[in-house]
């Protein structure tokens, strides 16, 4: 009889010290709000043993413009939270290439580098959201491509995917989760009567959604099920751990869930100078990719050829281990037109969304013109190693970069595919 106390105490015990607990900040607007999405995943999460501290900052139509100018950001840099969520108005990201670039994508990437600046410990989660019931026919005559629920998913799905990679980000995709119940059972009604919000299930959705993504946990071994009928919680818990839980690579979450942090830029010939960025850390392994290791914090090595490296940064931040791997390339991946005294390089060309610019020294993107020397618009992101130019709004066929490194000048031709 003892020996079963004492065994139901060990269990016990165990299960209380094998709880996690996470404080997540929701940046967003009444996507988030309705149903009140956060506490239906402290909920679930409590279901489960798990304790999640969550906090919000969501007005009816706000746009992580409006954010990035408001009092959210005092709240940001009160630190201190494992994930910040960011969801952008509902219509912005399926807007044009060209307009997603100019208004979605820099408050995305001010936002990203403000919540890891001032959290150490902490990562941004990117709330995919989806497409109104039957398109936006509000936009249907200046946007076609939204005139329909599935054009317009595909587009806010699209925007999202490549604001996470861009901001080394965590994505939480609930408007997947949405299509394949849309496609596995039409007859489930996600959206309130507007057809834009979502219903309690579809807040659920996200929940389990957001739950698994959060506490890397399987959703359908939470018991909780809300309003929803056995069958219905069922159904959902199913198509997120498909979905989600099942395919975690597909999302960035075990990639950029660390802690380890660093950017690196070019020095001359094959030499690269390394920097981390972790918060907190008192050990470094560096693995550069070509068999050189090394443990100073801030490295800096040369390469004895071109090629693609994978360069890994293995830190104690933040009081455990984590590893944050970046692909580095050094040489020319782009056209054979590459001048051996242009320190750029440039890649990938051809290419269909964007190209990336790699450079030793500053560069003045001067101007993009068409074949016809007509100049056509581009936005100029900021990177570790240099500069992307988003390219998607371009139709397909032969452009000219003119830019300046010193007192240089030079064009690239690009092939936009």
């Amino acid at each position: 009889m003892k020996k079963t106390l004492l065994f139901l105490f060990l269990i016990a015990f165990s299960d209380i010290f094998s709880q996690t607990s996470k404080k997540v900040f929701f940046i967003g607007n009444s996507y988030t709000y309705f149903n009140d999405l956060p506490t239906l995943i402290q909920d679930i999460a409590q279901s489960t043993g798990d304790i999640l501290e969550h906090q919000s900052q969501t007005p009816g139509g706000s746009t992580l413009q409006q954010h990035v100018n408001s009092t959210t950001v005092t709240t940001l840099m009160q630190g201190n939270w494992d994930y910040v969520v960011l969801q952008e108005q509902s219509q912005l990201p399926s807007f044009t290439d060209q307009q997603v670039q100019n208004l979605v994508y820099p408050y995305a990437a001010q936002l990203s580098d403000l919540i890891k600046s001032t959290n150490g410990c902490g990562n941004v989660i990117f709330y995919m959201t989806w497409g109104r019931k039957n398109g936006d026919d509000s936009r249907c005559n200046v946007q076609p491509s939204v005139c329909t629920y599935e054009g317009m998913d595909d587009l806010i799905s699209q925007h999202y995917i490549e604001m996470a990679k861009m901001n080394e980000a965590l994505l939480s995709p609930v408007g997947k989760v949405w299509r394949t119940i849309r496609q596995l059972d039409p007859a489930m009604e996600l959206y309130d009567q507007d057809k834009s919000h979502p219903s309690y299930i579809g807040s659920m959705a996200a929940a389990y959604t957001f739950y698994a993504v959060i506490f890397k946990k399987d959703p359908t071994l939470a018991p909780y099920n809300g309003n929803l009928t056995a069958a219905e919680a069922q159904f959902i818990k199913n198509t997120v751990k498909d979905v989600v839980y099942d395919s975690m690579d597909t999302w960035n979450i075990p990639s950029n869930d660390v802690y380890s942090r660093f950017k690196y830029e070019f020095t001359g010939g094959f030499t690269v100078k390394f920097t981390n960025k972790s918060k907190n850390a008192t050990t470094y392994l560096w693995d550069f990719g070509d068999g050189k290791t090394s443990t100073l914090e801030n490295p800096e090595h040369t390469y004895s050829a071109q090629g693609n490296y994978n360069v890994q940064l293995t830190t104690n931040a933040c009081g455990g281990n984590s590893t944050k791997t970046k692909l580095l390339t050094l040489g020319s991946l782009s056209t054979k037109e590459t001048d051996i005294e242009d320190p750029a390089q440039i890649y990938p060309n051809p290419t269909q969304n964007f190209i990336t610019i790699i450079t030793r020294k500053k560069a003045e993107i001067l101007s993009l013109t068409d074949a016809s020397g007509r100049m056509v618009s581009y936005l100029l992101n900021t990177t570790d190693s240099g500069y992307t130019v988003q390219l998607h709004h371009l139709s397909a066929g032969v452009y000219f970069l003119k830019y300046k490194t010193g007192e240089k000048e030079f064009t690239k031709k690009i092939i936009k595919k």
